[in-house]
């Protein structure tokens, strides 16, 4: 058995150096060329200031799904069919962006705007509407328009192939507006506000899956709270790679994969670590005081659970004892329970 190194999928999303950064904002990404070990999945730490907007973009290989931490937003969609879908979004809740929507979001309030955004690529690709724009030959832009050259686009005169990415709203604009801004949109969830289908002495789940969200493709998000010493269940996930977010307390976490390998480390607020599909793995609490918060994004939007406590009592003692090495008879006092426990309590 390999005792592998825990930083080869940990990665400090909160720490790192972000790759854009002004006084208006901030946009930290997490891929394969930090995290090689990523498959499937990949993520982003969008932070804005009051006023900040992240300008509108698509992502060419990837859907999205974000869960706003902190802070008063405003999205809008346009999408097939000509569609435009404007709304707010606050803390705890969850927005989904299908591959190759364009979208952008403003920062309504008067606090920081703090999302983690994670997406099913680990490469995700995106372009900007500015850079787009500037690629672009006037005299093409304003006859789309219905314009007579020289035009608007000739007096624009924008050449730039760069994304802005994050720039500051405009100051005759108010900030704060929200009139005429729907609350309620298909493309949103509100995860924090429901009752946790999960509820059990060692913690609780909130489960954003299809069921619930019935425009998720390719992506879900489990928001859990682990009591002092919780733990998650020992399991896989067949259909699922699993990036995990911590938004308060501490984590600690092992994982073991083909070749014998396992990983065993602790992490805190703003980390993350990453699991591959299939690969066995728990998450406990190891504060005695305080809870912790896990936000667990899957890149499927129904990911399966298998757990340890059912697939040992699915087996009889004669198999378990071959594959113990031990008598049957030992096995006979292990009990029984033909379910998932997914959340224990570390005492009693």
């Amino acid at each position: 058995m390999n005792q592998q190194s825990s930083s080869v999928r940990i990665f400090d999303l909160d720490g790192a150096k972000p790759q854009f950064q002004s006084v208006i904002g901030s946009r930290t990404i997490l891929d394969a060329d930090n995290l090689p070990i990523l498959a499937g999945m990949g993520a982003a730490l969008l932070r804005l200031q009051k006023g900040g907007v992240r300008e509108p973009h698509w992502h060419c290989n990837a859907a999205e799904l974000s869960y706003c931490i902190t802070g008063n937003a405003r999205m809008t969609f346009y999408s097939t069919n000509a569609r435009q879908d404007t709304f707010t979004i606050d803390p705890g809740q969850l927005t989904f962006v299908p591959k190759g929507y364009w979208h952008d979001v403003e920062n309504i309030g008067n606090e920081e705007a703090k999302f983690i955004v994670v997406y099913n690529s680990e490469r995700p690709e995106d372009l900007g509407i500015s850079a787009s724009v500037g690629s672009m030959p006037a005299r093409v832009l304003d006859r789309i328009f219905g314009i007579n050259p020289p035009g608007y686009f000739d007096q624009l005169n924008y050449k730039s192939s760069q994304d802005v990415i994050i720039g500051p709203k405009a100051s005759a604009f108010s900030s704060t507006s929200t009139i005429g801004t729907p609350t309620t949109n298909p493309h949103k969830f509100n995860l924090g506000g429901i009752t946790p289908q999960i509820q059990t002495s060692g913690g609780t789940g909130k489960l954003g899956m299809a069921a619930d969200f019935p425009i998720l493709r390719g992506l879900a998000l489990f928001l859990i709270e682990l009591k002092p010493t919780g733990i998650i269940e020992p399991h896989t996930h067949p259909n699922a790679g699993e990036l995990n977010y911590v938004i308060n307390g501490k984590v600690r976490f092992t994982v073991f994969g083909p070749s014998g390998q396992v990983a065993t480390s602790e992490i805190g607020k703003g980390q993350v670590f990453f699991v591959p599909a299939g690969y066995f793995h728990y998450l406990e609490n190891p504060d005695n005081m305080s809870a912790g918060t896990v936000a667990s994004f899957f890149n499927n939007e129904n990911p399966e659970f298998i757990g340890l406590v059912g697939g040992l009592s699915a087996y009889s003692n004669q198999v378990l004892g071959s594959v113990f090495n031990k008598e049957p008879e030992s096995f006979s006092s292990l009990p029984r329970q033909m379910k998932n426990i997914f959340i224990a309590s570390g005492t009693g």
